[in-house]
């Protein structure tokens, strides 16, 4: 009694001493993960306002090159209009086809016209027609003389321009974005057409206050030895609102523009900041638009989730290890009753219970080993009952083996009295009917060659043929090297029967029934093709046919013999879910069944070889 007593002590103390295990493990179990998660957070964090930095970056981008795009179109279409004005531009190339009067109307009225146009569209700063003809009088603003300047030295489009030639005309001499263009009529050079629009009005995302950490800059763009310089467009009321790019910050978004294709987006860094840059090339005005956001913002949200993160780790460590040790402590009862009755089991008592101490998860798992232990025996018990169900199914089968043989032996009896009758004709047909029974009942007997299933089918024209008053003729056409294929058993035969059944015996006369091969262009298969010329299907019954065919719901009776689900079912199960029947008919013209069978197929069999060998063998 002593001696049990020892031994049950130390028993407790190593389970006491794998519970203090058990809390150290658990608590390195959560505390390890708890550390991963809070630094994934850290990175995700870090990524996360980064996406929505570059998002920001690429919609300011997006938009702003939205803007540029819409009032480059805008004058266009102002240039359209101008130099669509057939009676403008005759003027401007023959005035001195009029008299003085009509010169003076014209251009009173031309100048009307288009400072009316202006109106149409307030952002249009100024629209200037220089004329090259001294006969033009100038109509200020709008219709000037080509000698007040010199146009031809200004580019197609230039920025910060100023109309100095203006004279006292002050309001007109504004920073603008102005467009020059020759204005040419029948080949020739007959003044020029200039149109602006105020630099706080074509880019008026670098004149207002910007988001706190963002920033827009416009850039032209030069070409040196180094590679390419991006060359600030500004001025003084555009340095007072954005901050300039520093000189590194500028020789990295240079570089980084230099690797893009014209746009992209990137961080640079410099003067103790760095910025997430996205830029985007306009072509027509060959300038280069920034956007950048700076990424402190990113920083601070970094360093408040890092600090929270360090005390509700530490806060975490000292919870989890007082919550683990106490359930632990509680739970382990619980588990060494559900070891003592697996202990049990193992020894072969699969009738034991163990008492349900809980109802948490511990409780749980004293329910379900009672359940399990149950269970076990009704399982045992229905083990048994599906052995004898076995043996008695291998019974049966041997039976109708034999009950087979014994038709076999039957029917050759009866074709042994046919012959001692001098009934050849009656003597081949039993030996004919014995051949397709053999086929027919054979249940080991699963696949066959090609040439077995012909073989079959022309018993079958021969014993139709037998009972009825017209010819089935049967035309085969398969390669010799495919004779030897092995397919499914009764493959091709019901095909044919309802062909017989629906095409021919409804009318009752003489009749083909056509089978060949046809090689698959991939090379792996081989189409099996039974054709007849009977009166064929409509359309509804064929799209029928296809819709039940195409339904893969297992179809374990089929309708009447062997149904087209059955063979479907089968080809799928042997070849694979590619192998899809193929049927295809016109009334009045026959119907065709195509038949897919795999060149590799070869079904190995235990202790035999295939089920052919086998068959030929018996």
């Amino acid at each position: 009694m002593k001696g049990e007593l020892i031994t049950t002590a130390r028993l407790f103390n190593k389970r006491m001493e794998f519970s203090h295990r058990l809390v150290f493990v658990y608590t390195c179990i959560i505390i390890i993960p708890l550390l991963a998660l809070f630094t994934y957070i850290i990175v995700l964090t870090e990524h996360t306002e980064s996406a929505e930095l570059n998002a920001q970056c690429e919609k300011a981008i997006r938009d702003n090159a939205a803007k540029i795009s819409d009032y480059i179109h805008t004058f266009s279409l102002l240039e359209t209009m101008i130099e669509t004005n057939n009676e403008l531009m005759l003027f401007y190339t023959i005035p001195e086809n009029c008299d003085e009067a009509e010169i003076i109307e014209t251009t009173n009225r031309e100048a009307t016209t288009i400072e009316r146009l202006q109106t149409v569209m307030p952002t249009i700063y100024a629209v200037r027609i220089f004329a090259d003809n001294p006969l033009i009088p100038e109509r200020w603003p709008v219709i000037v003389s080509s000698r007040r300047t010199d146009l031809s030295r200004l580019k197609e489009w230039e920025l910060n321009y100023s109309a100095e030639y203006m004279g006292n005309q002050n309001a007109l001499k504004g920073l603008s974005v102005c467009s020059t263009r020759r204005l040419i009529k029948s080949r020739r050079e007959i003044g020029w057409l200039q149109i602006s629009m105020k630099m706080s009005d074509f880019f008026p995302f670098l004149y207002k206050t910007p988001e706190p950490y963002q920033n827009d800059y416009i850039f032209h763009t030069q070409k040196n030895n180094n590679g390419i310089n991006l060359i600030p467009v500004t001025n003084s009321q555009i340095n007072k609102i954005n901050t300039p790019l520093g000189k590194k910050e500028l020789e990295r978004l240079s570089a980084a523009y230099a690797e893009s294709d014209g746009s992209g987006i990137g961080k640079i860094s410099g003067n103790g900041r760095t910025r997430i840059a996205s830029w985007r090339t306009d072509p027509v005005l060959n300038i280069v638009t920034v956007h950048t956001c700076s990424t402190e913002m990113i920083t601070g949200s970094i360093v408040r989730i890092a600090v929270i993160a360090v005390f509700g780790l530490l806060a975490s460590v000292l919870v989890l290890y007082y919550l683990i040790n106490k359930t632990t402590s509680r739970l382990m009862s619980g588990v060494y009753s559900v070891i003592d009755g697996m202990k049990q089991v193992r020894e072969g008592r699969f009738d034991v219970q163990i008492p349900v101490t809980s109802t948490d998860e511990v409780g749980e798992t004293q329910n379900t080993f009672n359940s399990m232990t149950l269970q076990l025996q009704d399982q045992i018990e229905q083990i048994k009952n599906e052995q004898q169900l076995i043996a008695d199914t291998e019974m049966k089968a041997m039976q109708n083996q034999i009950n087979a043989h014994f038709l076999y032996n039957v029917l050759e009896t009866i074709r042994m009295q046919a012959v001692l009758a001098d009934r050849d004709d009656i003597a081949e047909s039993i030996m004919i009917v014995g051949k397709m029974l053999r086929y027919c009942l054979r249940w080991r007997v699963h696949n066959v060659t090609l040439a077995q299933e012909i073989e079959y089918i022309n018993s079958y024209i021969y014993i139709l043929n037998i009972r009825n008053d017209y010819i089935i003729s049967l035309e085969t056409d398969i390669p010799e090297q495919y004779e030897t294929l092995t397919i499914p058993k009764m493959l091709l035969q019901p095909f044919v029967e309802n062909a017989f059944n629906y095409a021919i015996e409804p009318l009752a006369k003489d009749a083909v029934i056509r089978i060949y091969a046809e090689p698959d262009p991939g090379g792996k298969k081989i189409w099996l093709c039974v054709q007849d010329y009977g009166c064929g299907m409509s359309k509804e019954k064929l799209e029928e046919i296809r819709r039940y065919l195409a339904d893969n719901t297992y179809e374990r009776i089929s309708k009447g013999n062997i149904g087209i689900k059955n063979i479907q079912q089968r080809l799928t199960m042997f070849f694979g879910n590619d192998y899809r029947l193929e049927i295809e008919s016109e009334p009045g013209k026959g119907t065709l069944v195509r038949v897919p069978v795999s060149l590799a197929f070869n079904t190995e069999l235990p202790a035999g070889g295939t089920s052919v060998e086998r068959m030929n063998k018996e």
